[in-house]
């Protein structure tokens, strides 16, 4: 392994990349970018699950910051 490797956590095979033996065949490679694929879509997925969340809490957090319409009566 050397510097122009990708990071171990974003390579599922980094390990064998290490070893000194031959090099991960072309089904490994495929499958192990599949299972990066489908990570990357799980992790997508949670962000967009939680987006009306976080615009529930922006919007709650403008709205108590703001004065009350009729204060300017009392």
């Amino acid at each position: 392994m050397d510097d122009s490797d990708p990071p171990w956590d974003t390579d599922p095979l980094w390990y064998d990349r290490t070893e000194s033996g031959a090099p991960p065949g072309p089904i490994l490679e495929a499958l192990a970018w599949l299972f990066l694929l489908a990570i990357a879509g799980c992790a997508g997925l949670v962000w967009l699950y939680g987006i009306p969340d976080r615009l529930w809490r922006a919007a709650a957090r403008r709205l108590m910051r703001r004065d009350p319409a009729d204060a300017g009566r009392f």
